[in-house]
């Protein structure tokens, strides 16, 4: 009996062994992977960059935040070497008492693209808000992001209320087909319902599918644009799943940010997109499904008597075409074409409904379509919020009775006028909100002319041929040149007309622009280019200017805003003499610099080097000694000749001629083809010293 007690309680022992043996072999492949994910984890991989990121403490004790344009590189899992970006900007926390900050969430068209930023939305809201408030100071912080659905917006937003925003305005609902998460994108989950998405955003998270993705694409360049690359499903007819998927997510994600802003107890205001609906063809291929090779050959025939009628008899042209329409109800073109046909007939009413008929129908989607259109205003309408309607507004001011050229760059993104005019609609809407962001009539009447704050802000020659070259690019793409052919001509045109009034250094200039050397990962405004060209030719006024619009264009503390500045000063130092404005400008300049420096985040040489040369401005001749020789062995050619001229200064200035006859001597030793140049200058100092 004992014996068989102790066979029972081995058997026992035997079997619990043989369980732990099964759990721990079958934990095995989960410590495994659990393991990797750790040690990626530790090289940095995993998880979702913040959307504003802490830069570090002010010399004033407030803590610098920056927006970070790499953020959103995650959610371009397909193509994660051309990902969509935010443009960089900056506030303080905690929020200044005088400050009334605002954030401007969207994509491409809230970020003012294809303007500069001095120029785009979010900066005309807030030129018009500082002449409503001129006691306050009014931060309008565009978090615009190209090539995003509306659903990875909905962590941006969740991450901006963290720093205290006065009101949020929503420009979104553009790229619900074709951006990240967009039902037709290749970085796309195609119909997959909400809670799907979260989901696989949380996989797509883990450092380890992060590593597998990087990996996938290692080494995988292409010659598209990221408009191009983003296309996963070319044709998505009107009756397709993806469209109803599309008004879906849109409302439903939009709703989430707007329900999170609420939570917060902070108002929002939610706007239509508008689109190019009369002035762009539809860009897909038409749907003729179901018509014969006879019926095709008639509709083609209709279209071409039309075609050629338009011009002196629309009348007759109309008819055609609507009997094109009658014949392929769903043919995007057709209906467009009617269109035309009302607009020159003086049919506004009937033209309005072809032209959204034909941009609904339009197979290839880059421009809202009413079903995420009324998406918005139903998630606006649900939570009682605040409507500005833009794209029904335009329309009733565009006197073909649906939006063109006059306000539209392309298909969605706005021109100059249509960016100062969204923005004035945006603040006008602002008379509905409560207490004290309220604005009454009489201060919107007060707001300059829309004419008045393009000049004012600094619209330019040279970004206007920025702005058409870059439209040259994006209707050169093969879709869009088959569909829109005379558009590229229209800017291929503005373009060259524009080249022939420029000098061949200038010319130069923005032609080494349009490639990608001047660059350095970002681009380059164009104003700031042609300015250092003006600066040689002795027009230093013209450079002046354009200087103070390049600081505009770009970020403050970085190193292309501390050049900028430097030269505006330098500019105005040799046309008048500084003020005292301009000396405390070189100070604030200087101290953001310094930053850059101290926090790591200019490694180049070039900050110190500014650094130095805004000492100089000051007369600080001492104090830009330390920076000018921190910056001398970074700096490469031209850059190093001018950054050793600016230090043998600064050791002349201080009563230090043996170290600059050092710098001018080493630079005739070692510097080649630049070796007379120093020669020349250690002649200088030479006379100067007898």
């Amino acid at each position: 009996m004992l014996g068989g007690s102790g066979k029972s309680r081995e058997e026992s022992l035997s079997r619990r062994k043989v369980r732990l043996f099964k759990a721990c072999a079958a934990s095995l492949p989960f410590l495994v992977v659990l393991s990797i994910e750790c040690l990626l984890r530790l090289k940095g991989l995993g998880g979702y960059p913040l959307f504003i990121r802490e830069a570090g403490r002010l010399a004033s004790g407030e803590m610098l935040h920056i927006v970070e344009p790499a953020a959103f590189k995650p959610y371009f899992f397909a193509n994660p070497d051309r990902p969509g970006y935010a443009e960089q900007s900056n506030l303080v926390m905690p929020k200044p008492d005088q400050v009334i900050r605002i954030f401007v969430v969207g994509e491409s068209a809230a970020k003012g693209y294809p303007q500069p930023r001095n120029l785009s939305l979010s900066a005309f809201m807030q030129e018009m808000l500082q002449s409503v408030w001129p006691d306050r100071r009014i931060e309008v912080i565009n978090l615009g992001t190209t090539a995003v659905a509306s659903f990875p917006l909905v962590y941006q937003v969740r991450d901006a209320l963290r720093f205290d925003p006065d009101l949020v305005v929503f420009y979104v609902g553009n790229n619900e087909f074709f951006g990240a998460y967009g039902t037709g994108s290749i970085n796309a989950a195609g119909t997959l319902p909400p809670w799907a998405l979260r989901t696989l955003r949380t996989l797509r998270g883990l450092a380890l599918v992060q590593w597998g993705n990087d990996w996938i694409h290692e080494g995988k360049k292409s010659d598209q644009t990221l408009m191009e690359e983003m296309i996963g499903q070319v044709v998505i007819p009107k009756a397709s799943r993806l469209r109803e998927a599309a008004g879906r997510n849109l409302s439903v994600f939009l709703g989430d940010m707007l329900d999170q802003v609420a939570a917060a107890g902070i108002p929002s205001i939610v706007c239509t997109t508008a689109s190019n609906e009369s002035g762009l063809a539809p860009l897909g291929e038409d749907d003729v499904t179901g018509l014969t090779q006879g019926q095709l050959g008639e509709l083609q025939s209709f279209l071409r008597d039309g075609i050629a009628q338009l011009a002196e008899n629309p009348a007759e042209a109309q008819a055609l075409f609507k009997r094109a329409v009658d014949l392929a109800q769903r043919h995007a073109t057709a209906h467009f074409l009617v269109g035309r046909a009302c607009v020159a007939l003086g049919n506004r009413q009937g033209a309005r409904e072809s032209f959204l008929a034909a941009r609904d129908l339009d197979t290839m989607p880059w421009r809202p379509v009413s079903g995420t259109e009324s998406a918005i205003r139903l998630a606006a309408r649900q939570r009682n919020t605040v409507l500005c309607d833009i794209a029904e507004l335009f329309r009733q001011e565009s006197i073909e009775g649906a939006t063109g050229w006059a306000l539209m760059d392309d298909h969605v993104h706005l021109s100059l006028t249509g960016q100062a005019r969204a923005a004035r609609l945006i603040v006008e809407a602002m008379q509905t909100l409560t207490e004290s962001l309220r604005i009454s009539p009489e201060a919107c009447a007060r707001i300059p002319e829309d004419s008045v704050l393009i000049r004012r802000m600094g619209a330019n020659a040279y970004d206007d041929y920025r702005v058409n070259h870059t439209l040259r690019v994006l209707f050169g793409i093969p879709f869009m040149r088959r569909s829109n052919p005379s558009i590229l001509d229209r800017y291929e045109r503005a373009c060259q007309r524009a080249e022939t009034q420029m000098s061949p250094g200038v010319l130069e200039a923005v032609r080494q622009w349009q490639t990608e050397t001047p660059h350095a990962g970002a681009l380059r405004p164009i104003a700031g280019m042609a300015a250092r060209v003006l600066l040689r030719e002795n027009r230093i006024e013209e450079a002046s200017q354009l200087y103070a619009i390049a600081a505009r264009q770009v970020p403050e503390f970085t190193s292309w805003h501390l050049e900028y500045i430097y030269f505006r000063l330098a500019c105005r130092e040799r046309l008048s003499g500084l003020t005292e404005a301009d000396r405390e400008l070189a100070a604030t300049a200087i101290r953001q610099g310094i930053f850059l420096v101290q926090h790591g985040v200019a490694t180049s040489g070039f900050a110190e080097r500014y650094i130095g040369r805004l000492y100089q401005l000051r007369g600080e001749w001492a104090e830009a000694i330390p920076y000018l020789l921190a910056a001398r062995p970074r700096m490469l050619a031209e850059d190093r000749v001018a950054c050793d001229q600016a230090l043998m200064t600064s050791y002349i200035q201080t009563g230090q001629p043996g170290k600059a006859m050092e710098i001018a001597d080493d630079g005739t030793r070692n510097a080649g083809r630049f070796a007379p140049l120093y020669r020349q200058l250690r002649g200088e100092i030479d006379r100067s010293s007898n």
